[in-house]
C-alpha cells in the first residue's frame, strides 16, 4: 500500500465516522465503507478515531456512537493472522478471552433463552429464579473490567494510546449499570411489566456482546502489536489480585527468557499512534507538563548506581558542596550527603551513625552505609525500611501517594484493599487511573490543592449496599507551604459505625 493511498484511507474513514457523528444515517455509512474498504487495519479504526477526538470532539460522544463504529465494521477488520501467544493457557489474551467465551455462552445459552421462555410462560417463579441467577453471574463482569482498566489501559497510556482507554473505561461503567439495573428490576417484587425487564436484560445483553466484539477485534490485537512479553508477564503476575470472571483460576504463564531478552520493535501503528497522543497532550495542556523536582531519591539513585558502596560521583558532591557554601553552614533545606567508608561491624544505634551516605532534612533523612538496612530517620524516630514496609502493610487503610506533577508514585497494600491498586499505576497520571466521568472531578481536587485554594476532601459511599466507605483527599505541603502532592486514605468504616459503649484494655 502506497503511503499516498494509505492516507486516502484514513481521510475516507474519518469521513465516515464524522457523517454518524453529524447524524448521518447508518446505512449510508455502512454502503459507502462496504463498497470502499474489503477489509481494515484495527490501527486505521483507531487512527481516525483519534484524529477526531484531536480536532476538539468530546471522548464522551465517541463513546456514546462507538457501538455504531463496531457495527460499521464489524466484519472488516483485518485479523487473519493469529499469534499463537494468545492460545498459550494462561497468557492473560488466552484468559480474557475465555471469560468472553463463558460470558456470550452465560448470555446466549442460559439468559437470553430463559427471559424468553418466562415470557411466553406468562408467570413462572423458577424461570424468573434462574434469570435473577444469571443476571447476578453476569454481575461477576466487573472482574474482567477491572483487569482490563487496571491493568491493560495503564500500559495503552505509557505507550501513548489514550482514546481507547477512555471510551472503553466509559462504556464499561455503563455496561455495569444496565447488568445492575436488569438485576434490581428481576428482584423486585411485585415483579415488573415484562416488557420492562425483557427491554432492560436484552440492553445489557447487547452492550456486553458489543463490548466483546470491540476487545476481541480491536484492543487486544492493538495490544499485542506494542506490549512486550515483560509487559503481558505483569499484566499476569497481577491479575491474581483482582480476580476473574466466572473462571478457575487459571494456570501460570511466564515468558522464556528468550521471550523477556526481546526488546520493543518499532511498530508503525504504535508510532502513529504515540505522534498522535503526544498532539493531543499538547492541546490539552496535561499536568505532566510540569517538571518534576528532583528528589533525594533522584540524588540516591545518581549515588547508587551498580556498586555496592554508595560512592558519589565528582560532579554531584561539587553540586551539593556549592549548594551547601551558598547556604552556609545552615543545612535544614539543603540536599545533604556524606560519604566515607563504614567502620566494620558497626551497629545500627540511632540518628547519630557515622561512616553513612545520608540524604535528607532535620524534617527526615535516608541513612544507608552498605551493611545495615537502609533507615529512614524522622523527627520522631526511626525504622529501617522493612519495618517501614511492614507497618504501612499493616496499616487498616488504603493509602495512595500522588506527587506534585498528579503522578501515582505509591500505594500500600494490605492484601485487602477497598479498590483494586496494581503496580501498573505505578507512573500514571491520576486521572487516567479514573473513569471518564470521575475526571473532572479528580481534577477539580486537584487543582484546588495546587492553588492552595482546599487542603482537603472527603467523601462516603455505600458500596454495592454492603460496605459504606470513607475516602479523604489531603493536600501534602512542606513548612513553607510548597505542595508536595496527595494522599488518597480509603476506609471500611462499616464496623466501626456499629460500634458502641466501651471496650477498656482490660476487658
Amino acid at each position: 500500500m502506497t503511503e499516498s493511498h494509505a492516507v486516502d484511507r484514513q481521510k475516507k474513514i474519518v469521513q465516515i465516522l464524522q457523517m454518524l457523528h453529524n447524524g448521518g444515517s447508518f446505512e449510508a455509512a455502512k454502503k459507502i465503507f462496504d463498497e470502499t474498504f474489503d477489509q481494515v487495519d484495527v490501527s486505521e479504526i483507531t487512527n481516525a478515531e483519534r484524529q477526531l477526538i484531536a480536532t476538539g470532539l468530546n471522548p464522551m460522544e465517541i463513546q456514546t456512537l462507538c457501538n455504531v463504529h463496531a457495527a460499521v465494521f464489524r466484519g472488516k477488520i483485518n485479523n487473519n493472522s493469529k499469534t499463537p501467544t494468545e492460545e498459550i493457557p494462561g497468557h492473560p489474551v488466552q484468559v480474557l478471552k475465555l471469560e468472553n467465551t463463558v460470558i456470550m455462552s452465560l448470555l446466549n445459552d442460559e439468559l437470553l433463552p430463559t427471559l424468553k421462555k418466562w415470557q411466553q410462560a406468562g408467570s413462572d417463579p423458577e424461570l424468573l429464579t434462574r434469570m435473577q441467577h444469571a443476571l447476578a453471574d453476569l454481575m461477576k463482569i466487573d472482574k474482567h473490567y477491572l483487569r482490563k482498566e487496571n491493568l491493560i489501559f495503564p500500559l495503552m497510556t505509557k505507550y501513548g494510546i489514550t482514546a481507547p482507554p477512555k471510551v472503553m473505561w466509559g462504556v464499561d461503567d455503563e455496561i455495569r449499570g444496565w447488568i445492575k439495573a436488569a438485576l434490581k428490576l428481576v428482584n423486585t417484587q411485585p415483579t415488573p411489566e415484562p416488557y420492562d425487564i425483557e427491554a432492560a436484560i436484552e440492553k445489557a445483553a447487547k452492550e456486553v456482546d458489543e463490548m466483546v466484539f470491540k476487545e476481541e477485534e480491536i484492543m487486544l490485537p492493538m495490544d499485542l502489536e506494542i506490549f512486550t512479553a515483560a509487559d503481558w508477564a505483569m499484566i499476569q503476575h497481577e491479575s491474581d489480585a483482582i480476580g476473574y470472571t466466572l473462571i478457575a483460576q487459571p494456570l501460570p504463564w511466564q515468558p522464556t527468557e528468550a521471550e523477556l531478552a526481546v526488546k520493543p520493535k518499532p511498530s508503525k501503528m504504535a508510532q502513529e499512534l504515540n505522534a498522535m497522543a503526544e498532539d493531543l497532550a499538547k492541546s490539552q495542556h496535561l499536568a505532566s507538563d510540569r517538571k518534576p523536582k528532583p528528589t533525594d531519591r533522584d540524588v540516591l539513585k545518581e549515588i547508587h548506581q551498580d556498586v555496592p558502596m554508595p560512592i558519589a560521583p565528582a560532579e554531584t558532591l561539587a553540586k551539593l558542596q556549592a549548594a551547601k557554601t551558598e547556604d552556609g553552614d545552615n543545612d535544614v533545606h539543603k540536599p545533604s550527603i556524606s560519604v566515607q567508608r563504614p567502620k566494620p561491624k558497626r551497629r545500627h544505634a540511632g540518628p547519630d551513625v557515622f561512616g553513612a551516605a545520608t540524604s535528607g532534612t532535620d524534617s527526615g533523612r535516608i541513612e544507608i552505609d552498605g551493611i545495615h538496612p537502609a533507615r529512614v530517620l524522622l523527627p520522631t524516630g526511626a525504622m529501617d525500611l522493612e519495618q517501614l514496609t511492614n507497618v504501612l502493610r499493616l496499616l487498616p487503610l488504603d493509602l495512595t501517594f500522588v506527587d506534585d506533577t498528579d503522578t501515582v508514585r505509591w500505594f500500600s497494600d494490605s492484601g485487602e484493599r477497598v479498590f483494586p491498586r496494581t503496580t501498573a499505576v505505578i507512573g500514571r497520571l491520576v486521572k487516567d487511573c479514573h473513569p471518564p466521568k470521575s475526571v473532572d472531578k479528580v481534577e477539580k481536587i486537584l487543582s484546588d490543592f495546587h492553588a492552595g485554594r482546599e487542603d482537603h476532601a472527603d467523601f462516603w459511599i455505600n458500596l454495592h449496599g454492603e460496605k459504606m466507605i470513607y475516602i479523604r483527599y489531603f493536600a501534602i505541603r512542606d513548612p513553607e507551604e510548597n505542595y508536595l502532592g496527595c494522599l488518597e486514605v480509603t476506609q471500611d468504616i462499616s464496623e466501626i459505625q456499629k460500634l458502641d459503649g466501651e471496650k477498656r484494655l482490660g476487658d
